[in-house]
């Protein structure tokens, strides 16, 4: 299936559509908003007195966006330990590679300085699995290092 990504007719668009994958409840759109959203449904669940944990994918690049760290703060501060951010830090964004267009780094010690529990890891399934399986009164964020 990665091999069809952001083909036409591909089930795996560059822009998913809330329900046409399995898992998939909001659809994409303005880069830095997926944070935001996941926040709401993270605090919704908390409200509902329902265990949901809540995970959204980012992209190195679009951490650019201000908003991404405004929700990291909220995020935080409201307690929601109920969330994961993944990261996928290929260093490479859109318009060129990310620490040329932007410094991300030091990437972990941002993420800590909001409050965030840090798992940096390598783009291989069992130390994704092994970060995402862990616990926390914290958010947490899963940091890939795929380059």
């Amino acid at each position: 299936m990665l091999e069809e990504f952001a083909k036409p007719g591909s089930i795996l668009p560059s822009h998913l559509e809330a329900g046409s994958l399995p898992g998939v409840v909001v659809s994409s759109g303005s880069l830095g908003q997926g944070l935001s959203i996941a926040n709401g449904i993270a605090l919704a669940a908390k409200i509902d007195r329902v265990r949901r944990e809540v995970a959204v994918l980012l992209g190195d690049g679009e951490l650019d966006e201000g908003q991404v760290w405004e929700a990291a703060s909220t995020a935080s501060s409201m307690g929601l330990d109920n969330i994961v951010a993944v990261v996928d830090r290929n260093m490479y964004q859109h318009s060129g590679p990310t620490e040329s267009v932007k410094k991300k780094e030091p990437l972990a010690e941002k993420w800590a300085s909001f409050g965030w529990d840090v798992y940096e890891v390598p783009n291989n399934i069992p130390s994704i699995i092994a970060a995402l399986d862990s616990t926390s009164n914290s958010p947490r964020v899963v940091i890939v290092k795929s380059s």
